[in-house]
């Protein structure tokens, strides 16, 4: 076999990715589960018994994104974002053409690789070329206690005292 021979990747992924959308109304969900799949493996996991904070997740997340070639921008102004813009499509022209398979296979790439973190945030949702020169990744951060006022708090004061059983009453 000649490996310096002429290759042609975007023809085998076209093929793929024809296949795959053709396959109905499961294409996308099939296509964000290969998605996640891949993130998992992608994504290098932290130390044994360390829990990434929010911060740290998204900051992998933004670091994975950029190695793969999406020029992540988090949103500015939040240490925690709940919006990532990817300036650029890898798969530019293949998204163009089956968004709906390669599209969801990208956020279940972000999905896994947050899965795989155990991170604090998900990635709930990506708006394709939502902006010009962009698509959207919406971020959901999992429920912090006291954030907005949502944090169980007793409505009585925990008694100090013997209670009433043990007093024999």
């Amino acid at each position: 076999m000649d490996r310096a021979g002429v290759r042609n990747y975007r023809l085998l992924a076209r093929m793929l990715l024809s296949r795959l959308a053709s396959a109905g109304p499961g294409s996308a969900e099939a296509a964000r589960e290969a998605g996640r799949a891949w993130g998992r493996y992608l994504a290098d996991p932290p130390p044994p018994f360390r829990r990434l904070t929010e911060e740290e997740a998204i900051t992998r997340l933004t670091a994975l994104l950029a190695d793969l070639g999406f020029a992540p921008e988090p949103e500015q102004g939040a240490p925690a974002p709940e919006m990532i813009r990817l300036r650029h499509c890898p798969f530019l022209e293949l998204a163009e053409e089956y968004g709906s398979v390669v599209c969801p296979l990208h956020l279940g790439l972000m999905q896994g690789a947050l899965a795989e973190w155990a991170a604090p945030v998900t990635a709930t949702a990506l708006e394709p070329f939502a902006e010009p020169g962009a698509c959207l990744t919406h971020l959901r951060h999992a429920a912090r206690p006291g954030a907005g006022g949502r944090a169980h708090e007793p409505t009585e004061p925990a008694p100090t005292g013997p209670t009433a059983a043990q007093k024999g009453e």
